[in-house]
């Protein structure tokens, strides 16, 4: 790819992450991925110095020696005295998936890094599939966790788990409803409590009337 490779990877794109991976191990393969792709690409020829070799003169027969003008390639620029050309890349991620979820993760390079909060903003509607084990219960709420207790599950049944979700459902949206009434009450009174503030029905008044005067008040 080289430089001109590097100025076409620009956007947002999605990957499969497996479980039992890190959201951050993906993120860090990908990358590692895109450097090996970029300095693999074949390297412009060196450019040339001139350099004054010490050397014998040609068609003598005395032992003298000359300064020569020679053209050779400069090595600073070669692969094996700088290293590879990148070492690293801005790599953005939409969102988090923990180690044991699977799914898709949302990716950015380069300019795209600017669209993730863009995407952030919109709410884009997330499908979430869970799967859990009934009758165990461990340390971490993981099926690799310490197993910490054990029951029976033959009571449970789909009109009780039903039931269950309806429940948590309605909290969650109960609590979304209080936090949003609260804001507002707080907002209404933080509003209400500037305006009946003593001496600022007078403030009001004397900056009216020097901006109608045409003076600029200064308060501190």
């Amino acid at each position: 790819m080289g430089s001109s490779g590097l100025a076409r990877l620009q956007g947002l794109f999605a990957v499969y992450k497996p479980p039992g991976l890190k959201w951050l191990h993906v993120r860090k393969t990908v990358e590692l991925q895109l450097l090996k792709g970029l300095n693999a690409a074949k390297p412009p020829a060196p450019e040339k110095r001139v350099c004054f070799l010490l050397g014998p003169v040609e068609g003598s027969e005395e032992k003298k020696l000359t300064l020569t003008a020679t053209s050779v390639p400069t090595l600073t620029t070669h692969r094996l005295v700088r290293g590879p050309a990148f070492t690293s890349l801005k790599i953005g991620v939409g969102h988090r998936l923990d180690a044991q979820a699977s799914g898709v993760l949302v990716l950015a390079v380069g300019h795209g890094c600017r669209l993730l909060t863009d995407m952030y903003d919109v709410h884009l509607t997330k499908d979430y599939t869970v799967r859990g084990l009934l009758g165990k219960a461990t340390d971490n709420f993981c099926e690799d966790g310490r197993l910490i207790e054990k029951t029976t599950y033959d009571h449970v049944t789909r009109e009780l788990l039903d039931r269950i979700l309806a429940i948590i459902q309605g909290s969650h949206q109960k609590a979304l409803i209080i936090g949003a009434v609260y804001a507002r009450d707080a907002a209404a009174a933080e509003e209400a409590g500037a305006r009946n503030r003593p001496g600022a029905e007078d403030h009001r008044r004397l900056h009216a009337s020097a901006a109608h005067s045409g003076w600029l008040l200064q308060t501190g």
